[in-house]
């Protein structure tokens, strides 16, 4: 018995380091770490104003009703609102489409124009597919301001780093439109 134990304790520790190895080897090869692009621009199209669309029946059911202040309120403090806006590779609306910005916006702020912004940008079409989480807190009277990227889905899987806006093009007429360039810099 002594016998078989010194020769089956080798057999039985070298099928354990094999099976260790193989295990740590599978499980190496599904932790393939991403490989998204380093750097990614795309320009979002909103309209703040659709004529076409009857909200009064949301407003009703979802809305806490119309915003009441009882002290002055310069930066519309509390407005919030809700987007999706179209993605394209180029500053013009034709521009080649890429994907949809969905997400919200609320002025945070009673003293600088401030707004809470909170996005997914959906990247369905181009060289890379999958979504940015996009996320943080900018003062509208900068030409640039920095969100954080906070994660993303496929080509973009767990990508995060910083999105610089810049306003390219506004229009105040109704519907008022604007289009702003997101210019990103992304890590994994």
């Amino acid at each position: 018995m002594a016998n078989m134990m010194r020769v089956g304790t080798p057999l039985v520790l070298a099928l354990c380091v094999i099976s260790l190895v193989l295990i740590g080897g599978v499980a190496e090869a599904r932790r393939k770490p991403p490989q998204g692009p380093s750097s990614f621009k795309f320009y979002t199209h909103t309209r703040i104003y659709n004529p076409a669309v009857n909200n009064s029946a949301f407003d009703a059911v979802y809305s806490a009703g119309p915003l009441n202040f009882t002290q002055p309120n310069p930066f519309n403090f509390g407005v919030r609102a809700t987007f999706e806006s179209n993605i394209t590779s180029g500053p013009l609306p034709n521009s080649t489409h890429l994907g949809v910005a969905q997400g919200i916006w609320i002025i945070n702020s009673q003293s600088k124009f401030l707004l809470f912004h909170v996005f997914t940008a959906t990247i369905t079409d181009g060289p890379h597919k999958g979504t940015l989480a996009i996320f943080g807190q900018e003062d509208e009277t900068l030409p640039t301001r920095e969100l954080a990227v906070i994660g993303g889905t496929g080509d973009f899987l767990a990508a995060r780093g910083v999105a610089i806006s810049k306003l390219h093009f506004i229009d105040h007429v109704p519907p008022a439109h604007w289009t702003l360039l997101f210019d990103l810099d992304l890590y994994y």
